[in-house]
């Protein structure tokens, strides 16, 4: 007797995929935390003091202002005197008619000095080590501007500012700095 197998292999069974499940539980998760956060926007709203305690409740005493509960006034100390700082007071009379100033030969005895003119510089940069503000010089090179590196001392350290100017007002310096910060570049006005 021969035995007969058949030649045709078993089909395994194929694994049930569950994809419909996944938008009904999104649904549901959905309405039940839209549930949640209504049921907190409600104890919040309905309650007086909420996420407060019975404990502090009446912990806060009612305190009206009155004359005997008023604040103390800072300015007492100075109510009622007369002030010291008045000395000679001078008063003129609009409607005088003044005197005519002296034209004489009068030479003043002391030179008045110019008055030193502020000069303005736009800083990019202050930096500890020389090299990173060589490179943002040669960054503002590749842009057009010139600019120059000061070096100072702050708290004992050495700085190596990166500026650009001198500017004659403080005017030019907002105007040369509104390029500068289109490209890209943080500037600070600064007086020296």
């Amino acid at each position: 007797m021969a035995s007969t197998k058949s030649s045709k292999p078993k089909a395994k069974p194929q694994a049930r995929k569950s994809l419909g499940n996944t938008i009904p539980a999104f649904v549901f998760g959905m309405v039940f935390g839209l549930l949640i956060a209504l049921g907190v926007a409600l104890f919040v709203s309905k309650s007086q003091l909420p996420f407060s305690g019975a404990e502090t409740q009446g912990a806060v005493p009612n305190v009206s202002p009155g004359p005997g509960n008023s604040p103390p006034d800072p300015n007492s100390a100075i109510y009622g005197k007369a002030n010291a700082n008045q000395g000679n007071v001078v008063t003129i009379d609009p409607f005088q008619q003044g005197t005519e100033p002296q034209t004489g030969d009068a030479t003043p005895t002391e030179q008045i000095e110019p008055v030193a003119q502020t000069i303005y510089f736009l800083q990019l940069g202050s930096f500890r080590n020389r090299e990173d503000a060589e490179q943002l010089r040669a960054q503002l090179a590749f842009v057009g501007t010139e600019s120059e590196i000061a070096v100072g001392e702050v708290n004992g350290n050495v700085v190596n500012r990166v500026r650009v100017g001198p500017f004659g007002s403080a005017n030019e310096a907002y105007q040369a700095r509104i390029p500068l910060t289109k490209g890209g570049f943080e500037a600070t006005v600064v007086k020296e």
